[in-house]
């Protein structure tokens, strides 16, 4: 898997997701007894003239995976050395694991055996600024959440009042952009949303169950707050 330049990365994953899905085709139709055991990310500015040697990084597929399964941030890679996995997967949502280009559109049961230890609850999957339209998404577009109840969550989650405020006047009252923009202050640890645990999805199920959004909370905990819907 190679790297792109600036500006041709939005189509990345899926461009990747193809390609390994076409080669464990292959593989499965020609040589079943083979397996996909690393991915090679080429240098992220690939140098000429040709006979300029290129240094290549090579990861564990099984290793990579393992590491989203298991909720872990980063990959152990020599000794105590740990490279970021989103260093790795740079344009694809750690969060939706299902749609990880390393599958190649396969099950996640096919590619790595997920064992019973990661059916239990899990360290709260963190997430940050970059996470803003998944969270968005799912509360709003997919959960139809309010965007009228802005003010009430942003408390919950940690953010103060005077900020909520500011916020109100700056968007004029607007319910969508006030929405946003305190989601936006909320992965970004304003306040004290650190001291209520970090954004992560089980922070936000809690603050939903206290506004009386039960059915959206239960929702998040399913989906995002235990292992079970990577082994479903």
């Amino acid at each position: 898997m190679m790297s792109c330049e600036k500006g041709y990365s939005d189509n990345m994953a899926s461009q990747k997701r193809d390609v390994i899905g076409e080669v464990m085709s292959v593989y499965k139709e020609s040589c079943p007894s083979l397996e996909v055991k690393e991915l090679v990310i080429d240098p992220k500015e690939l140098a000429y003239p040709v006979n300029t040697p290129r240094e290549r990084t090579v990861y564990s597929v099984k290793a990579a995976l393992s590491a989203v399964v298991e909720q872990r941030p980063f990959l152990v890679t020599t000794g105590t050395r740990r490279t970021e996995l989103k260093e790795i997967l740079p344009h694809e949502s750690l969060l939706d694991i299902s749609n990880l280009s390393l599958l190649g559109g396969c099950d996640i049961k096919e590619v790595i055996e997920v064992t019973e230890e990661f059916k239990t609850p899990l360290t709260p999957i963190k997430l940050d600024i970059k996470d803003l339209d998944i969270v968005i998404k799912e509360l709003t577009s997919d959960q139809h959440l309010s965007c009228a109840v802005w003010h009430r969550l942003g408390l919950q989650l940690g953010l103060y009042d005077p900020r909520l405020v500011d916020i109100d006047k700056k968007n004029r009252g607007d319910p969508v952009e006030c929405f946003h923009e305190c989601m936006s202050a909320w992965l970004r640890g304003e306040d004290k949303v650190r001291e209520k645990g970090g954004p992560s999805w089980s922070s936000l199920a809690t603050a939903l169950d206290t506004i009386e959004e039960k059915s959206i909370a239960s929702y998040i905990r399913n989906k995002y707050c235990t292992s079970n819907q990577l082994i479903a």
